[in-house]
């Protein structure tokens, strides 16, 4: 195990802002931290960081204490934290990027061998003289993470670096960064809000809410399978609905929901209340044959041109509207009447609670 935070907490202003919370990453993993605004998320992070007292628990790294086995010193000379603000001092990009080594007591022939590389990856050697302070957002995010990059680090912590920068730039700098982690697999902990991003750059996923953690779990699990309602809302799940258990057939159950019965796979007890999720890009439009799925059938209400996906809001009964992802290839318009195809792999039902 690389890195390990057991049980941590922390309080500001005698106000618990972060509950025991765990987590781990090994060697080359990327795990990411995700939560609505006040979850605790960049607490976390600059608690595990070493940038922030904990009231308890530990950190370990390697499996040694920090700040008792291990040094804090030494802890922040084998991690960099890059921050959505890029926090650069008054010089040039190269000066910036090579002050981390400079504070290391790395001769200037060593700092500038191991800057130009960063830069180059980074595409900004064009800049290594101009001012820090006349940089663009996406360039001092580069140069920021130049600056942690060069630093060869062992955990490589990322507190929403993209958040200030307009969508394409996003987008370019995250494909980019995704690149240079694999290559050098550098363990990496990424706070953010936005699960696009979390889904892009990392394999695992943490879940937090209100300072707590919620789930912890491979990244497709949190988004295939929520473990609860509430992370279902946080993820921005749509068509979460509560039904009742009515068949048992083996591992598979039906769900009683709306006047319709919805085969699923999950166990159940008969008679059981039930909440369930109902995947949208797993939902068809057209029926089924064989009765291989549930059939719902309703009228279009919206229709969300996305990319190359439609977003179609469907009212199925009286009241009850629920979202279908569909490929442009699809167009149906404003109060069709359709059929949605419902195959059991579609459903997800929550674990009951305790």
């Amino acid at each position: 195990m690389l890195l390990r935070a057991e049980g941590i907490s922390v309080k500001r202003a005698g106000r618990l802002t972060l509950g025991s919370c765990s987590l781990s990453i090994v060697p080359g993993e990327r795990v990411a931290v995700y939560g609505p605004n006040g979850a605790g998320k960049s607490t976390l992070l600059q608690a595990a960081a070493g940038l922030l007292p904990i009231a308890t628990g530990s950190i370990l790294f390697r499996g040694k204490a920090v700040g008792a086995e291990l040094s804090l010193l030494d802890y922040h000379r084998r991690t960099a934290a890059v921050f959505q603000e890029p926090l650069l001092l008054r010089g040039s990009v190269r000066h910036n990027i090579e002050l981390g080594l400079k504070l290391r007591g790395v001769a200037a022939e060593e700092r500038a061998r191991r800057a130009l590389p960063a830069m180059d990856r980074l595409r900004i050697t064009h800049l290594a003289d101009r001012p820090a302070h006349l940089l663009s957002g996406g360039e001092a995010q580069r140069t920021s993470l130049a600056r942690a990059l060069v630093l060869e680090p062992e955990v490589l912590f990322l507190d929403e670096p993209f958040a200030a920068l307009d969508a394409p730039t996003r987008s370019r700098l995250l494909g980019e960064l995704v690149e240079i982690l694999d290559e050098r697999r550098i363990a990496t902990l990424f706070v953010t809000h936005d699960l696009d991003e979390a889904a892009e750059l990392c394999e695992r996923c943490l879940v937090l809410d209100a300072g707590r953690p919620l789930q912890q779990d491979a990244m497709s699990a949190v988004i295939e399978r929520p473990s609860s309602r509430r992370v279902a809302e946080i993820i921005g799940a749509s068509n979460v609905f509560d039904g009742v258990i009515v068949a048992e057939d083996g591992n598979a159950a039906s769900i009683a929901w709306n006047g319709h019965n919805i085969r699923t796979l999950a166990e159940g007890r008969n008679g059981a209340d039930v909440t369930f999720l109902l995947r949208a890009e797993r939902l068809e439009l057209g029926p089924v044959p064989h009765g291989s799925a549930s059939e719902l059938r309703g009228i279009v209400q919206h229709v969300r041109r996305r990319g190359g996906t439609n977003l179609l809001s469907v009212r199925v009964g009286e009241a009850r509207v629920i979202r279908v992802q569909c490929g442009n290839g699809e167009r149906p318009c404003l109060n069709d009447e359709v059929t949605v195809a419902v195959r059991p792999e579609a459903v997800w039902a929550f674990p009951e609670q305790p």
